[in-house]
């Protein structure tokens, strides 16, 4: 079973990285590029192991892509990725505990179960008008 998937549009370009809820590897382990505006690790720690108290650092940032990260709390969904010229890349069904990184392209969903998500994106959100381009 794949449990971490980097997908690609015909173009190579990365439309999404899938965390499923199996993936494991011991450490800090970030699946995101380090030149995307967001990150995204699957860290793994031992009984006992400490990450120091900390803040982070301030600084100014441009962000020419928004990219948004879905985790599955509960339920199941059908995905739809797409490239940025809007047309079908892949769908994938993931359920309760699997993670999605959207980093290029569009995306939908189609629940096929009661369904929790929790989304992680760049803010702020200015409505589904002012944001989003539907893709018809």
């Amino acid at each position: 079973m794949i449990t971490l998937e980097e997908i690609k549009s015909s173009n190579e370009l990365t439309i999404a990285i899938v965390v499923k809820k199996d993936y494991k590897k011991e450490g800090v382990n970030f699946v995101s590029k380090s030149e995307y505006p967001l990150q995204l690790a699957v860290s793994s720690y031992k009984a006992g192991h400490k990450i120091n108290d900390h803040l982070h650092q301030k600084r100014e940032i441009t962000i020419n892509n928004i990219q948004e990260v879905v985790y599955f709390k509960s339920g199941e969904a059908l995905v739809s990725l797409f490239g940025e010229d809007k047309k079908l890349v892949r769908t994938l069904k993931l359920s309760a505990g699997d993670v999605v990184f959207f980093v290029n392209g569009g995306h939908g969903f189609k629940m096929s179960k009661d369904t929790t998500i929790i989304e992680v994106k760049q803010g702020p959100y200015f409505g589904k008008d002012l944001d989003k381009v539907i893709i018809e």
